[in-house]
């Protein structure tokens, strides 16, 4: 993997507004579906192609890398991935990431906060606040660093 995006799944309404018993089982919202299509194209904008989606179980993270897939277009494998369930620390969730994607190729990683930034920081040493279908590119050569980063707020139109 060369470049790894990690994106924060889109909005989503509370489980008590969405209807549903479980925090897993959230949607999202139209504005969440959205505004990942509109970051997926912001990555493509930014010269980004990434090959594989992993993303959390939880169904928010699943809506959310389907939206970027669309929006990515044709090609792209889109997996659920357990690491990005929110549970794991951000070393062992950035190791199960590192041993997917092949040489060269991006990957995009689709979940949640705090374990997304948690791993921005591990990589880069920097604090990330990464909103609603915010996303951080991370070049991976031997000293990482953080290629940019951008929350939905500072696209612009």
């Amino acid at each position: 993997m060369k470049r790894l995006y990690l994106m924060r799944h889109g909005h989503a309404p509370t489980a008590a507004e969405a209807g549903v018993a479980s925090d897993a089982r959230r949607p999202l919202s139209e504005r969440g579906l959205e505004d990942a299509r509109r970051m997926a194209a912001e990555i493509l904008r930014r010269g980004g192609r990434p090959a594989l989606i992993l993303h959390s179980p939880l169904l928010r993270a699943a809506q959310t890398a389907r939206a970027a897939a669309d929006a990515l277009g044709a090609g792209v494998a889109v997996e659920a991935f357990k690491a990005l369930d929110n549970t794991l620390p951000p070393d062992a969730a950035f190791a199960a990431l590192s041993g997917r994607g092949a040489d060269g190729e991006d990957v995009l990683a689709v979940g949640h906060q705090p374990q997304l930034g948690e791993i921005a920081a591990l990589l880069t040493g920097a604090p990330f606040e990464i909103r609603p279908a915010g996303v951080v590119a991370i070049e991976l050569a031997a000293a990482p660093r953080a290629a940019w980063s951008l929350n939905v707020g500072e696209l612009l139109d």
